[in-house]
């Protein structure tokens, strides 16, 4: 006979541990708060260690919670796949992802092979959105941009933007003694709009003045404004997860240096409470492409 402890206390574990949250557990599994609580109990009586820290405004996970995890969610992977498998059902192998449309455009559309040369017969399904998203409980995932104050558990962080001033790769900086301001009010300036308002935020870090004398363009993403640099001219304030291709591909330049620091920061979280294995393949992948363990500086 094998010494294992019971399934439901498993299942009871890896949900606690992916939610950090008994009550959210105990919605996934249809069960009350009471029967999770029970189950992480018995379940650590039965190793004879604690597998979290009870916290005043949450979980933690311990560090033999944090080790027991991933044999867990493996094994319980493993089991899922079989059960499917012997009940003649097909593993879901179709992830729908909901992302703004400049990081769908520029940095996963670039990005995308990787995941499937991994993965080949996993199909992906890209739902791109501007400022909001309608349509986020059709998707597996969803990629959003948020303040570091806005984190929650469910949210894991990407990477933390920072603001880079951008410029047609053939176009002269600021002369020698000229001050940058003068030089950036002399330009049509393109503006990305939505919640962000990165032209704001990086001229209140730069102690820059706007004062454009040149009418500006205002568009609703970020890919449309890169494109509108590189073939009409002007500048911009985009992200660096944006605006990095282009500069590492001299299509663009950046006369102000790599850029300035945010607190913004580009997150992934799982929509659905019982996600496949196919949607944590494809999150894992998109959290070590940024080697994301942790908000970045």
């Amino acid at each position: 006979m094998r010494a294992l402890p019971h399934l439901t206390y498993l299942q009871a574990f890896d949900a606690a541990a992916r939610h950090l949250s008994f009550s959210k557990a105990a919605e996934e599994l249809n069960c009350t708060q009471s029967a999770i609580s029970q189950r992480i109990r018995a379940l650590e009586q039965y190793l004879g260690r604690p597998l979290f820290h009870r916290l005043r405004n949450g979980l933690e996970l311990s560090e033999v919670g944090q080790a027991y995890r991933p044999g867990v969610a493996e094994a319980l992977d493993v089991l899922e796949a079989a059960t499917q498998g012997l009940v003649g059902a097909r593993a879901r192998r179709t992830v729908t992802v909901s992302a703004p449309i400049s990081f769908a455009s520029i940095w996963l559309s670039a990005e995308m092979h990787r995941f499937h040369a991994l993965n080949p017969d996993i199909e992906v399904r890209v739902n791109s959105t501007i400022w909001t998203d309608p349509n986020v409980e059709l998707a597996d995932l969803s990629i959003a941009v948020v303040d570091e104050v806005q984190l929650r558990p469910e949210l894991t962080p990407l990477r933390r933007e920072r603001m880079v001033l951008v410029a047609p790769a053939g176009e002269p900086g600021p002369a020698q003694g000229q001050p940058l301001a003068e030089w950036i009010n002399a330009r049509r300036m393109i503006y990305v709009q939505g919640k962000h308002q990165l032209w704001e935020r990086w001229a209140d870090a730069s102690g820059t003045v706007l004062a454009p004398r040149v009418a500006p363009v205002k568009v609703d993403n970020a890919a449309t404004a890169l494109e509108m640099v590189v073939g009409s001219g002007g500048i911009s304030v985009v992200f660096g997860t944006h605006c990095d291709p282009y500069l590492a591909a001299g299509r663009l330049s950046a006369p102000a240096g790599a850029g300035l620091p945010t607190s913004l920061v580009h997150t992934v979280a799982l929509t659905r409470p019982s996600p496949s294995p196919s949607v944590r393949k494809f999150h894992a992948w998109l959290v070590a492409a940024f080697g994301a363990a942790s908000v970045p500086d």
